[in-house]
């Protein structure tokens, strides 16, 4: 009888922590859910769409397949990167799926923490900002974004980024 309730404290504990993937675009660190991503590769020649979204940066063969890149820096309305740009990465993401990558700045890190330490910014809740981040989480003593990969990528709008600390100190 312990046995089955320590194995059922271990797996509900297990089913409560949420792996992210970290990564930067521009100054803020944004995280996605790591069961999202198939993989992550440096940057590969790039073949342009003509009449594609203006963010996107077109498309790659990757192993056969042809896969739209979206520039996370030219979504969120960034300058190009001008610095070293050696540790950009492209994540490879499944999204109702389909295959695409997103261009970023450079990958940081794994992000293991429990599901109930995700929260919703007051920021978040102005509607015209809430599809595209789905809330902020604090890991060693950096705030987070949350991205929702999938409005991000369907929409044409320009997206307002803003810091962790002003959506968790924008008024309601």
């Amino acid at each position: 009888m312990i046995d089955e309730e320590l194995h059922n404290q271990v797996q509900t504990h297990h089913e409560n922590i949420v792996q992210l993937t970290a990564f930067k675009v521009g100054e803020e660190e944004y995280v996605v859910d790591i069961l999202r991503i198939r993989e992550i590769i440096r940057p590969q020649p790039v073949t342009p769409v003509r009449r594609g979204p203006k963010f996107c940066e077109g498309v790659i063969s990757l192993r056969g397949s042809v896969v739209p890149v979206v520039d996370m820096r030219r979504r969120f309305g960034l300058p190009p990167l001008e610095s070293d740009s050696s540790k950009r990465r492209v994540i490879i993401l499944i999204i109702d799926g389909r295959v695409l990558g997103l261009m970023v700045d450079a990958v940081t890190e794994v992000v293991r923490l429990p599901r109930t330490l995700i929260r919703p910014a007051p920021g978040l809740l102005d509607q015209e900002k809430a599809p595209f981040f789905m809330g902020v989480c604090s890991y060693r003593e950096r705030l987070l974004i949350l991205l929702n990969v999938r409005s991000i990528v369907e929409s044409d709008g320009d997206i307002d980024i803003l810091s962790p600390d002003e959506l968790m100190t924008e008024p309601l």
